[in-house]
């Protein structure tokens, strides 16, 4: 018989210690693994909420940009709240707050947002909050949109026609397109922004689309655009295209909420630094 060695000796007659320090150390990797994944996951939200107790303004527009395009359910009602109780002063950072909210789509912040639709003075806010009520509930923003008078102030009769068709309804398209062949430049920016996103993917799926418009996102439509897109859609049951291709859409919605979040954060922090 081959004599044990030493080592091997100690390990035997270590057996149970070892184990239980294999046992330890696996335990231990996996809590440390458990607790980093937690951290990481919820980084967005410590940052918004940071960002959010600044006390300037663009700092709290970027903390609201951040939850809005980054699982941080703190800092989003964070944000509900302050609106519910008013104590935002800044409009711009109001409007940044409500654009948060509409882009999370969870209907438990409807009744805030339908707050700010009945007690916000600012047109470009209550723009803001009209796109934000119909993505977080679009039966509550159409029975809101019926009670809640119309106003002449052009920002607010431009978010009333971007809800209508971020609900799925088409009938102030018409209205969209005036915006977008309009005077005023911030006008035609987010009117195209919103023919883009929402009539766009229709004529394209009715096969409507023209090859040659090289157009994106964030492009301002030309006039000559406005009135070809204007003079396709008249020619088809627009309304019936967006019931029959809105499901397909909608299932595809998180690869462009995707896109959106890896460019539109960067974005805007690269502007908040070069103002310092």
């Amino acid at each position: 018989m081959v004599p044990e060695s030493r080592w091997f000796r100690l390990a035997r007659r270590n057996a149970g210690s070892l184990a239980g320090l294999a046992l330890a150390t696996t335990v231990a990797a996996l809590i440390g693994a458990t607790v980093g994944a937690w951290w990481w996951s919820n980084r967005f939200d410590r940052e918004a909420l940071a960002l959010l107790e600044s006390p300037e303004p663009e700092y709290r527009k970027l903390g609201a940009w951040l939850a809005a395009g980054h699982p941080a359910p703190r800092a989003q009602t964070v944000i509900a709240d302050r609106l519910a109780r008013g104590v935002e002063t800044d409009a711009g950072v109001r409007e940044s707050y409500v654009y948060a909210l509409g882009r999370t789509g969870r209907a438990e912040f409807f009744d805030t947002i339908a707050t700010v639709l009945r007690q916000e003075q600012e047109p470009y806010v209550r723009q803001a909050a009209w796109v934000a009520a119909a993505r977080t509930n679009p039966d509550g923003f159409r029975r809101l949109a019926a009670e809640v008078p119309e106003t002449d102030a052009q920002w607010d009769r431009l978010g009333r026609a971007c809800a209508w068709l971020e609900a799925g309804d088409m009938r102030a398209v018409g209205v969209l397109f005036d915006f977008a062949a309009g005077p005023d430049a911030e006008h035609r920016r987010v009117a195209s922004h919103a023919l883009y996103r929402l009539v766009a993917p229709l004529l394209e799926a009715a096969g409507r689309w023209p090859l040659g418009a090289a157009v994106g996102d964030a492009d301002t439509w030309s006039s000559a655009l406005v009135a070809e897109i204007r003079r396709r859609c008249n020619e088809i049951d627009l309304q019936a295209v967006a019931d029959d291709t809105r499901p397909h859409i909608q299932r595809s919605a998180f690869i462009r909420r995707n896109v959106w979040r890896l460019t539109s954060t960067r974005d805007r922090l690269a502007r908040v630094l070069l103002r310092r």
